[in-house]
């Protein structure tokens, strides 16, 4: 794996840690919720992110690419709060991390699958 490819893929790794802290922090502060419930809201919106570590772990390209598409969906959800909550900086803070870890994986895949088929992989 070339420098590029795996600063990319440690730059993903980051951002995706920091998003899925940043995201705990802003479930687990709704206090309209019910501790229960802010678990369950939490599970939720945390584990599908966490189903794609063992493969980005393992720098497989596919998992890179498909957690690309969920990160669309979180995407979409943070803008819409970030229009609910203009100047929120936990919810500017998610948009930022999600931001980085999709970017950060694009290039990740970019490179791999080059890397892969200079190599005749």
């Amino acid at each position: 794996m070339s420098d590029k490819a795996r600063l990319a893929k440690r730059i993903t790794l980051i951002a995706l840690c920091a998003m899925v802290a940043v995201l705990s922090i802003n479930i687990l502060g709704i206090t309209q919720l019910e501790p229960l419930s802010r678990a369950v809201f939490w599970v939720i919106c945390i584990v599908p992110l966490l189903l794609f570590l063992p493969g980005l772990l393992r720098g497989a390209w596919k998992s890179y690419a498909w957690m690309c598409f969920a990160l669309m969906i979180y995407f979409q959800a943070f803008v819409t709060e970030a229009f609910r909550k203009p100047r929120d900086p936990l919810t500017l803070g998610q948009i930022a991390c999600l931001l980085i870890a999709f970017v950060g994986a694009m290039i990740y895949v970019r490179l791999r699958r080059k890397e892969l088929a200079g190599a005749g992989a």
